[in-house]
């Protein structure tokens, strides 16, 4: 084989790997972004991981709109609360970020964040995780980072925004093994992005799933069988969620 044919050959091998290397993703800082501590982050209420963004593991929220909005509400509370005597984690709550649009003009730019991650067919058969998504997909779009700029601009400078996410959620019955169980089950992500370039800075996540066992051979459950949702809090809503954030100080 001649030398040029050679080399073709490497550069082609060396492609085809290259395409097919998974794309790590994990939570914590990101490995870039060690000694980044934003001045001013701009926190939005919880909402739904766009479901026309789905990454290759994830699934498709299955929850209904009152034990979605039930987990949001807890969600925003534990979020807000993470700030508390936390001196450097200075942030803008989400009804000052929402007046704050308001009032230049922007009050419904939170609201194309479903449309701005939506893309048909744009897919990343290696993201299996919401970081190595992000990274790979959302962050290097155009309209994406001027969205973001604007959103900056137009809530005091904000050099970040923090986006708490809900991945996936469900309430059904479980078949393990032949016993049954009624669970209730949530993961979330919470995303420390930059504003002035998109990337991302760190990110946070929990999961955690409540059963309780059903009695005989019943393979359906009533509203009483499931776990309280209470329950499901105690094990998602820990300190673990804000593992690495920068600038936080553990107490």
């Amino acid at each position: 084989m001649k030398l040029w044919q050679k080399i073709v050959t490497f550069l082609l091998m060396t492609s085809l790997s290259a395409c097919v290397t998974p794309i790590q993703g994990g939570y914590g800082v990101q490995a870039d972004q060690l000694a980044h501590i934003p001045a001013r982050i701009a926190v939005t209420s919880c909402r739904v991981w766009p479901q026309g963004a789905l990454y290759p593991s994830q699934k498709a929220l299955q929850l209904a709109a009152e034990d979605l909005s039930r987990l949001c509400q807890r969600y925003d509370r534990a979020v807000l609360d993470g700030f508390e005597g936390q001196p450097y984690m200075r942030g803008l709550s989400p009804r000052v970020v929402q007046a704050l649009l308001e009032k230049n003009q922007q009050g419904s730019l939170l609201a194309q964040l479903e449309q701005l991650w939506f893309r048909p067919g744009q897919v990343c058969a290696a993201c299996q995780h919401p970081s190595s998504y992000y990274r790979e997909v959302i962050a290097p779009r155009n309209d994406w980072r001027q969205w973001l700029s604007q959103l900056s601009r137009s809530a005091s400078n904000s050099d970040a925004l923090l986006l708490p996410l809900v991945l996936e959620g469900e309430s059904r019955v479980i078949d393990d093994r032949g016993l049954f169980y009624a669970s209730r089950s949530a993961s979330l992500a919470l995303l420390l992005i930059d504003t002035n370039n998109g990337q991302l800075i760190w990110i946070g996540g929990r999961t955690a799933q409540v059963r309780r066992a059903l009695p005989g051979s019943q393979k359906e459950a009533t509203p009483e069988q499931f776990p309280t949702w209470d329950e499901l809090w105690t094990r998602l809503f820990t300190s673990d969620l804000w593992q690495e954030f920068p600038g936080r100080q553990n107490s």
